[in-house]
């Protein structure tokens, strides 16, 4: 009997530590499943504002640390999107579906599934059409997740791993409910109502606007109170310097022969450490 993965062990050990209420591991998805969980996933990694994924960069080339940096000085020099709701993965799941299902009979046919499959993008930038079911497109932090879950090199998701991934993400998102209700449902009845979801909003906005000062503070040389395209460009150049650190030390940890690059075994404890931490719903913010 083939045994399971340390991936799926993983995955299975820490789907039994979310809250009651979660619903169980998918056992086994279809086609049609699994490219709506893709998607999905893709939608709630737009929706956050944090670095998940992060250590990906220890495989990041000149060009992907551009991308990454370029894409953190948009999330976070551009006003919040949090619009104060918990994570709801079967809300964004069933989105995508009404997105797709152009015949309107409840699924995807084989035509609307492979328009589905060639706009999530594999490999590169999600397509406008998915894009425009977030509240902002984050293509290098879902570039992030899939790389986590890519445990043989491919660069391609096989059927076992873009389960996982899957998994992982909808737990993830199950977490970060689970912490929001935990923060805001004031009068306990297991969801936010339009008072709650705006002190979240607020909360959001406050976070925001203290790191906008911080930056303002650090970066505004011209002192007009706004970062213009020459202070962003210092942000992305100084951000891109420290991600290139991080990538130093991470190779450091991992490349065990020294050879300047994670073979697919040295990368492996990487991945599923990254795993680890999207599942337990760290770096969203």
């Amino acid at each position: 009997m083939k045994r399971p993965s340390p991936r799926r062990l993983l995955t299975a050990a820490l789907w039994l530590t979310l809250p009651l209420g979660t619903v169980a591991c998918n056992a086994a998805m279809t086609d049609q499943e699994l490219a709506l969980g893709e998607a999905a996933s893709y939608v709630v990694a737009s929706e956050e504002s944090g670095d998940i994924g992060g250590d990906a960069v220890a495989d990041a080339d000149a060009a992907a640390l551009d991308s990454f940096t370029t894409e953190a000085v948009d999330t976070v020099t551009v006003a919040p999107v949090d619009d104060g709701s918990p994570c709801d993965f079967s809300a964004r799941r069933q989105q995508v579906l009404e997105k797709y299902d152009d015949n309107q009979n409840g699924q995807l046919d084989r035509a609307e599934l492979r328009e589905l499959r060639a706009d999530i993008g594999e490999g590169g930038p999600a397509r406008q059409r998915l894009a425009q079911l977030g509240r902002r497109a984050r293509h290098q932090a879902f570039w992030r997740v899939r790389w986590a879950f890519d445990e043989d090199g491919s660069r391609s998701l096989s059927t076992e791993e873009r389960s996982a991934l899957v998994d992982a993400m909808e737990a993830r998102c199950e977490r970060l409910r689970a912490e929001r209700l935990e923060q805001y449902d004031a009068n306990g009845d297991g969801q936010l109502d339009e008072a709650e979801r705006q002190a979240a909003r607020d909360a959001v906005r406050a976070k925001w606007e203290q790191k906008r000062q911080e930056l303002l503070t650090k970066y505004d040389a011209n002192g007009n109170g706004v970062l213009d395209s020459q202070e962003r460009e210092q942000i992305r150049l100084d951000w891109q310097a420290k991600a290139q650190e991080r990538r130093a030390a991470l190779l450091a940890q991992y490349d065990t022969n020294g050879d300047g690059s994670l073979s697919t075994a040295e990368a492996l404890p990487l991945r599923q450490e990254i795993q680890r931490r999207i599942i337990e719903g760290h770096d969203a913010g």
